[in-house]
């Protein structure tokens, strides 16, 4: 069971029904739909799903904009539908946020396959996100607690261990993390 919905993006309702009722038989949670990409990104504001379907081309645009748009905004892995005529350009244009771009018509089989592997491809991208934004934070207060060692070395005539182990001592007294003792030092000087 996927907690998480689907939201289908495509000027058919016909086609809309049927890949409704493959999206609820394969456990998820809810289906929402749009008719085209003016009411897609309208909806998407009200409406975290798990994974998008873009069935190519959509009333009011080709649908590579709208992957566009929503990508950086959601974590839902996103599966396009295009016609062959559109297949290259559209894979150009939106591999680079792992979009996923396939030829119509399409097996039900290969579309469920695609679904499981977009939705778990965008979760590990996500968790490697958040490993990278983490290290890149500590990095910085890393960098932070540098400098103010050096603010000690220059100004108060520490050696470099000494100014390390200053900083190590009053946030272990204090209780307080080492940024904020380097805060404190550069706020004294």
């Amino acid at each position: 069971m996927n907690a998480r919905g689907v939201f289908i993006v495509c000027s058919k309702p016909e086609l809309i029904k049927d890949l409704r009722a493959l999206m609820l038989q394969q456990g998820y949670s809810s289906v929402e739909y749009a008719l085209s990409a003016s009411e897609a990104r309208r909806k998407l504001d009200y409406f975290e799903p798990g994974l998008i379907l873009v069935n190519a081309p959509l009333q009011d645009e080709l649908g590579v904009e709208l992957v566009l748009d929503i990508a950086d905004k959601t974590d839902a892995g996103i599966i396009v539908l295009s016609r062959h005529e559109h297949l290259a350009e559209m894979q150009y244009k939106l591999e680079r946020v792992g979009a996923l771009v396939l030829p119509k018509p399409i097996s039900r089989t290969i579309l469920i396959q695609t679904a499981k592997f977009a939705v778990q491809s965008r979760k590990s991208i996500k968790g490697l996100k958040l490993q990278n934004d983490d290290l890149e934070k500590r990095i910085q207060d890393r960098k932070i607690v540098e400098k103010a060692k050096w603010i000690l070395v220059e100004k108060m005539n520490m050696t470099e261990p000494q100014a390390h182990r200053y900083i190590q001592k009053r946030a272990m007294d204090l209780r307080i993390s080492q940024l904020k003792v380097a805060e404190e030092i550069f706020n004294s000087f």
